[in-house]
């Protein structure tokens, strides 16, 4: 079954509102790929476009009546440990009824048991979303703080430490002195100065709470990262790296840690020092080659930036972003090489190429392959639209728009630039109609949108009416 081309039709589909078959095609990428999060995503948002067409805007009896079984099914089959067939059932009430948070936080459950957090997150953040519009008093409120607890404990194990620390941070505005919540957040707080400070390679096999099951080493840490928010935190936590590495000279860890520090206080040398150092020892670390790209790119954006604060060194700052742009590309071109399959480092080389504003066909190469990334699909597609667009082949960047866009809230500032982009490619080829149902998708929802509504008003002072769903 190829993935790629059941999502894209599908997408078409939920576009010309032919609901059912998008649900349909989206539920059999599921069955093959439970992990798909953007399969899932726009699942969702299908079922609740069909749902509000047909008046439908909350959950209800009717949704329990028609789903019960495959709750009963759902909570089954969670028991017996079969997970990934606890979320087909789930999924099987939801296309009925998709505003049950009770099945969506089962679904939640039974995601995260089979190991597939990215979609316990997806859902529990609609949860969230959900429950939040309510009365937070008495069971809602409970249910609410037992929801942002489990965000907080995904978000930690998917290290996406700030929203760990915001979803606990919710629960003490609503619930002060919560003492679970407040342990939480000062072990997310030092785990956060780890990765912050390069420590969270420290005890990689067993991970940072492998670490802390060595109380003095955890007390060392703790004390070294604590709040180095300045340059006199920050070269305490040197020396105290440096005495580290004098016990073992040829450890890499501390040589890189090392680099990481003195590059937060714009050492430039000495952080190359201890990454070249760290490179002898280990010249097949990619991870410390790619440190020591980073860390030039670094060097020039301070050299930049102070060039361009300078009025009379105008010409010198212009001069050093073309000569960024061109070691960025070499750096990145290098980098994709050694790991063609790494799709954000296509993503990121991608990107590289879209903004010299000239080598838009070599970017297309790179944007197809990092949209089949779940965390950069919509952008990469709606960059390699534009990419396509640049070389006259419009129509083909009007697919990539719509696929782009296809089941995603039009409240987001991108979607709200991808319609527009798809209205000015529909306009430029004389669909008018086309044109204008993409501008009044993002009038619908903001008024102030750039000139949408000039552009509205133009398209029928030239005659324009909104096409209807294609057939």
């Amino acid at each position: 079954m190829d993935v790629t081309k059941h999502t894209e039709k599908a997408a078409v589909a939920a576009e010309r509102g032919n609901y059912d078959y998008a649900i349909e095609l989206y539920s059999r990428v599921l069955e093959v790929q439970p992990e798909h999060v953007e399969a899932r995503k726009a699942l969702r948002a299908v079922e609740v476009r069909r749902a509000q067409e047909r008046g439908i805007t909350k959950s209800g009896v009717s949704g329990w009546l028609r789903g019960l079984g495959h709750f009963l099914a759902g909570a089954i089959y969670t028991a017996i440990g079969k997970h990934e067939k606890a979320m087909a059932a789930c999924e099987s009430f939801l296309k009925n009824d998709p505003y049950n948070s009770t099945v969506m936080r089962l679904l939640a459950r039974a995601a995260e048991k089979a190991d597939h957090p990215a979609v316990a997150i997806l859902v529990l953040e609609d949860v969230r979303a959900s429950v939040a519009k309510t009365r937070l008093k008495g069971m809602a409120l409970n249910t609410y703080i037992k929801v942002l607890r489990k965000l907080g404990h995904l978000y930690a194990r998917t290290e996406q430490l700030p929203l760990a620390s915001e979803r606990l941070e919710e629960i003490l505005k609503l619930k002060p002195g919560d003492r679970e919540a407040e342990v939480d957040i000062k072990n997310i707080a030092a785990q956060r100065s780890m990765v912050e400070g390069g420590w969270d390679k420290v005890g990689k096999v067993g991970g940072y709470r492998e670490v802390l099951k060595d109380e003095e080493a955890a007390k060392r840490l703790e004390d070294m990262h604590r709040d180095i928010r300045t340059r006199e935190d920050v070269l305490a936590a040197i020396e105290r790296c440096k005495a580290d590495l004098a016990k073992d000279p040829n450890n890499t860890r501390y040589l890189t840690q090392l680099g990481d520090l003195y590059k937060m206080i714009k050492d430039w040398a000495q952080a190359r020092v201890h990454y070249e150092r760290a490179h002898q020892i280990d010249p097949h670390n990619f991870m410390v080659t790619e440190k020591i790209g980073d860390l030039r790119l670094a060097e020039m954006d301070d050299e930049i930036e102070r060039a361009a604060a300078d009025p009379a060194q105008q010409e010198r700052a212009a001069q050093l972003r073309r000569e960024r742009t061109r070691y960025a590309f070499e750096e990145y071109q290098k980098r994709v090489k050694a790991r063609p399959q790494d799709l954000p480092t296509r993503f990121a080389y991608g990107n590289i190429l879209f903004m010299t504003g000239q080598h838009y066909k070599e970017a297309a190469a790179q944007f197809q392959l990092a949209s089949r990334d779940p965390r950069h699909r919509r952008t990469a597609l709606f960059r390699l639209g534009i990419c396509f667009q640049k070389q006259g082949l419009v129509d083909v960047a009007i697919e990539q728009f719509e696929k782009a866009i296809a089941g995603a809230s039009v409240a987001e500032p991108e979607v709200k630039d991808i319609l527009y982009a798809l209205g000015e490619a529909h306009e430029s080829q004389g669909r008018l109609g086309q044109a204008l149902s993409a501008y009044k998708r993002i009038f619908e929802v903001d008024i102030n949108f750039k000139d949408i509504s000039a552009k509205i008003q133009e398209l029928y002072s030239r005659g324009a009416k909104e096409a209807g769903p294609a057939a």
